[in-house]
């Protein structure tokens, strides 16, 4: 996965009145972090990271951000938003190491269309996002499931699926994650007797 580069502005001040002050300016706070590492406070326009995100369509881009005198790059490790207006509050950026691997959740991609749908049922995602651990460089965009011979009341369990190259599954036990649900549609063939009442009409 390729990094994009986001703008962001190393700040000194922090606490509750400087992030007003930056929201009030058109900014909002983030910080970078890494395990056994200071954190460094950043400010960033969050238009811009909003454009990131819906070019790449991945909640999991890797970032790169001048922070702190040197380029990091980063994952979006939490995102606060504001409970009403939904516009983002503060931005929490985790620095990665390209020989290390990181935790990830991504989504899982049903593939094909199953048999069970083909007979009147509906898809169901059990879980929609699966744990994953992998370097950087490695992430996917998604867990592809195919998909194509599970029918009606059927399920694919975490066990069937194949973790994308480079990539383990960092989930604890065995479970279902997609199934399909409804009942078949029955479909009567048309019989010698109702071909005579036909005619008798």
């Amino acid at each position: 996965m390729e990094a994009v580069s986001l703008n962001v502005e190393a700040r000194n001040a922090t606490g509750k009145g400087s992030a007003r002050k930056l929201r009030k300016a058109g900014s909002i706070p983030g910080v970078v972090y890494r395990s056994g590492a200071d954190a460094v406070h950043i400010s960033i326009i969050p238009s811009e990271i909003e454009t990131v995100f819906r070019q790449t369509n991945n909640r999991n881009t890797l970032l790169n951000v001048d922070a702190g005198g040197r380029v990091r790059t980063c994952i979006v490790r939490a995102v606060q938003r504001h409970p009403l207006s939904k516009e983002i509050r503060h931005v929490d950026l985790y620095e990665v190491d390209p020989n290390e691997e990181v935790p990830v959740s991504v989504n899982l991609v049903p593939d094909g269309v199953s048999m069970g749908v083909k007979a009147g049922g509906k898809l169901q995602l059990l879980r929609r996002e699966i744990k994953l651990t992998c370097k950087p460089g490695d992430i996917p965009a998604g867990v592809s499931v195919n998909v194509t011979d599970l029918d009606i009341a059927g399920f694919i369990r975490l066990s069937a699926l194949t973790a994308p190259t480079g990539c383990t599954f960092a989930e604890k036990g065995d479970f279902n994650v997609i199934t399909v649900i409804g009942k078949k549609v029955v479909v009567v063939a048309p019989t010698e007797d109702d071909g005579k009442k036909k005619k008798k009409k």
